[in-house]
């Protein structure tokens, strides 16, 4: 998985760059953001902007994330630079209410 990471204070931007979260990346993606998260990095944003397709499995990845990070005191997890099919894909499953979505800085 294609992973770039930048620290701002206490905030971890893991940008994914790559086009396509679906069944072929799970595994990868899966372990590479336990790895940042096991590093101590709990306060995650999450950058999309080059996704352009996110597949259940890609989605079922965020969620488990977002889940291990509520259980971390002062976890936190938020999601930028949705393009048009995540975005649809957040809001036909209603998780646009509880994931947080900000833009990129």
């Amino acid at each position: 998985m294609n992973l770039s990471l930048q620290t701002n204070n206490d905030k971890t931007i893991v940008t994914i760059n790559k086009e396509r979260l679906d069944v072929s990346s799970m595994q990868n993606l899966k372990e590479e953001l336990t790895r940042i998260v096991d590093e101590g990095n709990h306060n995650l944003t999450i950058n999309l902007t080059p996704v352009d397709f996110i597949d259940s499995s890609g989605l079922s990845i965020l969620i488990g994330l977002f889940k291990r990070l509520n259980t971390i005191n002062g976890g936190k997890l938020q999601l930028c630079g949705l393009g048009k099919q995540p975005m649809e894909l957040l809001e036909i499953t209603q998780l646009d209410k509880i994931f947080a979505i900000t833009h990129c800085d």
